[in-house]
């Protein structure tokens, strides 16, 4: 039987990098703090490892933790009829997960998972919640990574609404470049999940993902060059695609 969280919370906690933890916040929604609140911050946080297959977060379990991976990597799943699985996304070092049940306490959306032996960071909704009240810019600072999470959220029910795999497997491809990506020229990717996984969260069937990303190695647009990763040849031209045209 996999250990859960609950056998976590009783090990003893191993002292926290601060310096570490506050270059990593960095890339996360608490980013805007300044080095100090960050170090502020990073003091509320606990160290843990956790070993290979360890489940860290469960779906529907309530408790409102963010967790920043150290190092290692770490999957977000979701259990589906029958006892299977699907990973939606893999944490490597630097990712963060459980934002929106910091905020409001509700059930997590995904299980999470040790794919390797790794240590991460968690903060508990309680530290969160008393960061809040010494740190005033903190809210703004939140507020502002909701908004964009929200923007995103309707940029994919636009795509949904687009008919046709082309324009879904465009915009798939288009949300694994990094956000700094600058939007000229060439650009690798790598699936983070197989690709029959990565059709079932498109809602297209597997063949016409397939159908899809053959249309676009033949417009030129896209070349594989290894197992789950793509040269995306033309950025701007896949951006139309994903927008129907």
């Amino acid at each position: 039987m996999q250990p859960e969280w609950g056998d976590m919370a009783t090990r003893q906690p191993e002292p926290t990098p601060v310096a570490h933890l506050t270059e990593l916040l960095r890339a996360t929604p608490f980013g805007g703090l300044g080095k100090e609140g960050a170090a502020r911050l990073a003091a509320l946080f606990v160290a843990r490892r956790v070993d290979r297959g360890e489940i860290v977060l469960l779906e529907g379990e309530r408790g409102g933790r963010f967790i920043v991976v150290s190092d290692g990597r770490l999957k977000a799943f979701r259990s589906l009829a029958g006892g299977r699985e699907i990973t939606v996304f893999v944490l490597d070092p630097g990712d963060f997960f459980g934002f929106l049940p910091l905020l409001d306490g509700r059930p997590f959306p995904l299980s999470v998972a040790a794919l390797e032996p790794s240590h991460i960071f968690v903060l508990t909704r309680e530290h969160f919640e008393r960061a809040s009240r010494d740190e005033p810019d903190l809210c703004l600072l939140l507020l502002g990574h909701v908004a964009r999470r929200l923007r995103e959220c309707l940029d994919q029910v636009g795509m949904m609404g687009h008919q046709g795999a082309l324009a879904r497997a465009a915009h798939g491809l288009l949300s694994l470049l990094p956000e700094d990506h600058h939007h000229a020229g060439a650009a690798e990717v790598a699936l983070p999940f197989s690709q029959a996984e990565l059709a079932r969260l498109l809602d297209v069937t597997a063949e016409n993902l397939s159908r899809a990303l053959t249309q676009l190695r033949k417009r030129g647009v896209l070349a594989r060059v290894g197992r789950g990763r793509f040269r995306i040849l033309d950025v701007r031209e896949l951006e139309e695609l994903a927008d129907g045209k």
